[in-house]
């Protein structure tokens, strides 16, 4: 997504690396040979995404977009987090496990790819049109604090 806001630009790059890394993770499992290494680092960026990403989004992003009318979309993505978080544990757990984990994460790969399509279709377009230059700074400083 093009867009001046530093804030914007940053969470549209982070939806650009979860889409190749899980890309990757799927042609992964598509080959009947999953790779471990790959697995685990898909895990870790997980753990980011829906911990420090997610949280951000929660807390700071979606009362802005609700004070501004917009808490259709922030409601919308509230409850794909945490079906999210939910097939991320237990994929996580699987993973530790070392059980079965090819349909896990082929349905965490789906949800992942249809919520940061959201994202990029409905959230970062909201919030271009809501936020001016301080705002974007503010809210770029706390980020990536």
């Amino acid at each position: 997504m093009e867009s001046s806001r530093h804030i914007i630009r940053r969470l549209h790059e982070e939806h650009e690396a979860t889409l190749a890394l899980w890309a990757r993770v799927e042609q992964s499992l598509a080959s009947g040979k999953p790779d471990p290494a790959l697995l685990r680092q898909a895990a870790a960026a997980l753990e980011q995404e829906v911990t420090r990403h997610f949280e951000f989004e929660e807390k700071v992003l979606f009362p802005r977009l609700e004070a501004a009318g917009e808490g259709d979309i922030a409601g919308l993505l509230t409850e794909e987090h945490a079906a999210i978080r939910s097939a991320a544990m237990r994929f996580s757990e699987a993973l530790k496990a070392g059980t079965e984990i090819k349909s896990g994460a082929l349905e965490l790969a789906e949800r992942l790819m249809s919520h940061i399509q959201k994202e990029e279709m409905s959230l970062l377009p909201a919030l271009d049109d809501l936020l001016d230059e301080a705002a974007d700074q503010e809210l770029t400083e706390a980020y990536l604090t």
